[in-house]
């Protein structure tokens, strides 16, 4: 599903596009997911786990502000699809979802703002990082629009000159450095 989801709209995946790349019957998606956002949300989740995993270890390292900072870009790069769910699905996924699954995605996003807490009182911030965390978090539901735009936004800002000019990294590094620098 990351696979397809990284190339096509939410819209133009089907669970046969699913069930022909995976070789997994319909039926078999079916027993464990109720939908494709399902699906999504399943794949958001286990990102969230392993980033979860690597900031957890960044914490107590004795890392500089900068490290932290150049890390949480690292890891969002590598991880860019967690963006692109935020972003652009992440409300029609939930819809779709069982509270059951969504529950266990939000105990997740709060271990994600815990260990973000976390590296921004180690970068002096002790008194603002519940409001760096929850603004962080919102500048996280915007990176992808910004860093991946589709043809048709890429071309309006050709026309109109608003092209950003940076890359993902330089966007998070740049805001991560403004909130805990």
């Amino acid at each position: 599903m990351d696979a397809l989801y990284l190339k096509k709209e939410l819209r133009s995946i089907y669970l046969k596009d699913v069930t022909e790349m995976t070789r997994i019957s319909r039926t078999a998606i079916y027993s464990y997911y109720r939908s494709k956002e399902e699906i999504l949300l399943d794949s958001l989740y286990n990102h969230f786990v392993e980033l979860d995993d690597r900031l957890e270890r960044l914490v107590g390292k004795g890392l500089s502000k900068e490290g932290i900072i150049s890390s949480i870009a690292s890891l969002l790069e590598e991880n860019v699809i967690i963006l692109k769910i935020m972003s652009c699905d992440l409300e029609d996924i939930e819809r779709s979802s069982s509270l059951e699954n969504l529950v266990v995605l939000k105990g997740e996003l709060k271990r994600f703002q815990t260990a973000f807490r976390s590296l921004a009182r180690e970068c002096g911030r002790e008194k603002d990082a519940d409001i760096l965390a929850a603004s962080f978090i919102t500048m996280m539901y915007g990176y992808y629009p910004i860093a991946y735009p589709i043809d048709v936004q890429r071309e309006a800002m050709r026309r109109t000159g608003a092209e950003i000019g940076l890359s993902l990294r330089e966007i998070i590094v740049g805001s991560l450095g403004l909130l805990l620098g």
